[in-house]
């Protein structure tokens, strides 16, 4: 059987986006469990690519315990599925790499590949150096439909 599927939502976005929510309904409609990590948690404003890949990893190896400790289970085992959207997408190639064998495929929409690059939509470069400068900045958060912080830690450890 095939292995566990996860969700990796998009920055600002969360684990209940309209993206989630569908692909959930669409997955348990064929008998299948969708894993949506948080990426938002504990916090948005300590937010990294680091940290979200650690989450993954966590949460990857909890899928597959928690498969091999059902009895009779029709849960999934194998690698992993990853679907990931915007900064999810950069995150599932992410890994892909890391992760090696335990991931089995990707399915990728709209990744956000040119992230890490000088001039890159996220913020005008004019406003990259006030950014560095107060050490946080506000995004708009779209899961919360409000502006939320995020510490300038993200856009130096996109860079790695």
């Amino acid at each position: 059987m095939a292995g566990s599927i996860f969700y990796l939502h998009g920055f600002a976005s969360s684990a209940k986006s309209t993206k989630a929510a569908y692909l959930d309904e669409r997955l348990r409609h064929h008998g299948l469990t969708l894993h949506c990590p948080d990426f938002n948690q504990p916090d948005f404003a300590t937010l990294t690519l680091t940290r979200m890949l650690e989450q993954l990893d966590r949460e990857m190896a909890q899928a597959a315990t928690d498969t091999t400790l059902s009895i009779g289970s029709t849960g999934s085992t194998g690698p992993a599925t990853l679907i990931g959207s915007s900064l999810g997408g950069t995150l599932a190639i992410l890994a892909a790499a890391a992760f090696g064998a335990r991931v089995d495929r990707l399915v990728l929409l709209a990744p956000a590949v040119m992230l890490a690059k000088e001039g890159h939509h996220l913020l005008p470069p004019e406003r990259i150096g006030e950014w560095r400068r107060l050490g946080r900045w506000p995004f708009f958060h779209y899961a919360d439909n409000a502006q939320r912080m995020l510490n300038f830690t993200f856009y130096e450890d996109s860079f790695r």
